[in-house]
């Protein structure tokens, strides 16, 4: 495997890694902030949207990048380069092709249909792990002895506060499951 492949691969696992969060962090607040429906739709739409915007911004930088190569190297005739000149002609090329090759494999996740539903699918499970590990933590600072002598006065609103938790609960994992049965066929 080439240098090029290995970087490009790697950077896109950390793009594909930063839409994942993108998405996930959507998910939580469009089900704990706006009450709204887990719409697989939606966030596939939104990152793909994502996905361009990486794509772009690869391409943006592969032209700069080239013309950077290109104002060096037409330095060659009003001077000798130096060896580090030379070095970061190579490199300045290497770096184009990288963002080239990034660009182009960004753009083959964002129409791949099967991709983007995956991404998202890792997405809401991590949103509703992160979801639910919030909510365990918050239960146990919840916690109150019984011997507490406000105890029962206590016990309604906490009554109260664990019907929502499981709720939300509920609804994340019936979303979740419902996405994962649909997603089977």
């Amino acid at each position: 495997m080439t240098a090029i492949r290995i970087i490009v691969d790697e950077g896109l696992r950390i793009a594909l890694s930063a839409v994942r969060m993108a998405v996930k962090n959507d998910i939580i607040v469009g089900a704990l902030g706006e009450h709204s429906d887990y719409d697989p739709e939606h966030y596939a739409a939104m990152a793909r949207h994502e996905l361009h915007l990486l794509t772009r911004q690869n391409e943006e930088y592969a032209l700069r990048v080239k013309r950077m190569r290109k104002e060096l190297v037409k330095s060659r005739w009003t001077s000798d380069l130096t060896d580090d000149q030379q070095h970061d002609i190579i490199q300045l090329r290497l770096r184009r092709r990288v963002h080239e090759k990034l660009a182009d494999a960004l753009k083959v996740v964002a129409a791949d249909d099967d991709k983007v539903a995956r991404l998202v699918q890792r997405a809401q499970r991590a949103a509703s792990d992160e979801v639910s590990d919030a909510v365990s933590s918050r239960l146990i600072t919840l916690n109150i002895d019984r011997r507490d002598p406000d105890y029962e006065e206590l016990r309604a609103a906490r009554t109260e506060v664990f019907l929502h938790i499981d709720f939300a609960l509920l609804k994340l994992k019936h979303d979740a499951e419902s996405d994962v049965s649909a997603s089977d066929y």
